[in-house]
């Protein structure tokens, strides 16, 4: 991001002025649209330039759809592709006279997509206002105007003793504050390899270590709950249910690190997170477990709450603190990273939900027992994982490391429903590769599944069954990937709109010219989605060959 326009909002800190995305939300609230008004207001309550404002306003999807009185956002995410297709959107559509991003003559009315609601076990998902509908019957009742609140189900533990599917009872800071000093607390959380549960799967201990110290005169902890990956729904799950845990973590981290501040970003999809993030933090300051003077020691730690404007992009860790500042949420190049600059300038945590979710376990129980979560696997801890609609039993579930795919599939969730046979499956999210149905015996495990092409990702295990066309798999993921692509680095914003092109035409793919494209992205694209979009892709050509009409 702009270092100027860091250097504009460090200035404007101390009076906590509103961001300019703060303003530009609030105004499509009050009157559905972003009006050229709206941008100069923003511009003078944040002290950004009118420009900059204009790009933050042109950027997100919550500020580009005008809104009617009633607002209908069908999800396209690929869980809901899996289930549906394309009917969904198409169907409402036609019924209500609306194309996606329009609003009716009245105001009455307005059509959006959407990815993700994260209603991925249920789908077909579509939000009506702030309700949520999903599965049998959706789109009759969307044209019927009688959506209901759909239902989810029940989380569930396959440990011994929940360590995620429970609620946070912040033993772990109660601990680190009377038994250990920060640096222990550093040593525990490296000692138990804590990996990254959002993509990458980085180390939370070195990062910490890299914040604690690099120089500043702040320092903050950021959870990223911009869980924007279709077919995921853990962090959604977490931060609704338990997220005292999630609060602790970032105290825990702030504590390691010698950050007083942490922000949480969750996504605009999920209309309940923020919410209960707030409730959560509000409990917790009143029993004296976050703010000034934490159960009565020198600590300081307080958290904001903070909710995105619909940009899969910004789950990216530059993007996302761009997005707190409230600047259009394009990736940065690295070097700096945030653990040296970000906030600010500062030095900044930025850790997955699920990861944060994991400290208070290590924090009261040591690193050895967290070690024991998973004994048959070199990996430790435990890990949340969600099936799609496909599956007989599609929830979230706390499983060991170490479980083979299949075992997941067939005996975790049931197999899929009707008796349909898996043909494939899409692991950790669009950015994943996809898992034929031949080795479904490959363990569920960082190492095991990259060597397969595949990842753990955010956990999510999304079947596609036999009737399944892998080449409207690869049309539909590269349709995501061009829209959701920030514009920063041409060889994502222009290669992924080729690559779709090609396979949307459906004309012959000339193989040579798309393997040239994929490692075109893979080698110059500036962040993960646009470097990561062709592992689906390889898998496919893998795999699948033969379905996707080639020449």
């Amino acid at each position: 991001m702009s270092q100027n326009l860091v250097e504009l909002i460090r200035r404007r800190h101390a009076v906590q002025a509103p961001t300019a995305l703060d303003v530009l939300k609030e105004a499509v609230d009050d009157h559905g649209e972003v009006t050229d008004a709206d941008r100069v207001h923003a511009a003078e309550l944040s002290g950004l330039p009118e420009a900059a404002v204009y790009g933050v306003s042109t950027f997100y999807d919550d500020l580009l759809a005008p809104r009617g009185r009633r607002h209908v956002r069908v999800c396209t995410g690929t869980a809901c592709f899996a289930a549906a297709g394309e009917a969904p959107l198409e169907q409402i559509g036609a019924g209500l006279g609306l194309k996606p991003g329009e609003r009716d003559a009245e105001g009455s009315v307005s059509l959006a997509e959407t990815v993700c609601l994260g209603f991925c076990h249920s789908s077909p998902a579509v939000r009506d206002g702030e309700t949520i509908d999903a599965g049998t019957g959706v789109i009759d009742r969307v044209l019927g105007s009688a959506t209901r609140a759909a239902p989810e189900p029940e989380w569930e533990s396959l440990l011994p003793e929940p360590v995620l599917t429970r609620p946070g009872d912040w033993a772990g800071l109660r601990r680190a504050l009377t038994e250990l000093d920060p640096e222990t607390l550093l040593s525990e959380v490296e000692a138990a390899e804590v990996r990254g549960r959002g993509g990458a799967g980085f180390p939370a201990g070195t990062k910490w270590h890299f914040a604690r110290d690099a120089a500043g005169e702040e320092k903050f902890i950021v959870a990223n709950g911009d869980e924007g990956d279709p077919g995921s729904y853990i962090d959604k799950y977490l931060m609704e249910r338990s997220p005292e845990l999630v609060l602790e973590g970032m105290a825990l981290a702030g504590l390691a690190v010698g950050a007083g501040h942490g922000f949480v970003l969750c996504r605009s999809e999920y209309p309940l997170s923020k919410p209960a993030l707030e409730t959560a933090a509000a409990s917790a300051r009143a029993e004296g477990l976050l703010g000034e003077g934490i159960l009565g020691t020198g600590f300081d730690f307080d958290v904001t709450v903070i909710e995105g404007a619909g940009s899969y992009v910004v789950g990216e860790e530059t993007a996302l603190l761009a997005c707190i500042q409230g600047l259009r949420g394009t990736v940065s190049a690295r070097p700096p990273f945030p653990a040296e600059r970000g906030i600010q300038g500062m030095p900044t945590v930025v850790n997955n939900i699920e990861t944060l979710a994991n400290i208070p376990y290590v924090a009261a129980r040591g690193a050895g027992a967290y070690h024991g979560l998973s004994p048959d696997s070199e990996t430790a801890g435990s890990k949340l994982v969600c099936f799609n609609q496909c599956f007989a039993r599609p929830s979230v579930y706390e499983v060991p490391f170490g479980a083979t795919v299949r075992k997941l599939c067939q005996e975790v969730a049931g197999g899929l429903r009707d008796g349909a046979t898996i043909k494939a499956v899409q692991i950790g999210g669009p950015l994943g590769g996809i898992l034929p149905a031949s080795l479904l015996d490959t363990r569920f495990d960082f190492d095991a599944l990259a060597a397969v092409g595949c990842m753990v990702g955010h956990g999510s295990i999304l079947a596609f069954d036999e009737s399944t066309s892998m080449r409207e798999v690869a049309t539909h993921l590269l349709r995501f990937g061009a829209d959701e692509s920030c514009g920063k680095c041409f060889p994502c914003r222009i290669g992924l709109h080729r690559a779709h092109e090609e396979f949307a035409s459906g004309a012959p793919v000339d193989r040579e010219r798309l393997e040239q494209l994929l490692e075109t992205l893979e080698l110059g694209s500036l962040c993960a989605h646009g470097s990561g979009m062709p592992a689906p892709l390889r898998s496919l050509l893998e795999h699948f060959p033969e379905e996707l009409g080639l020449e």
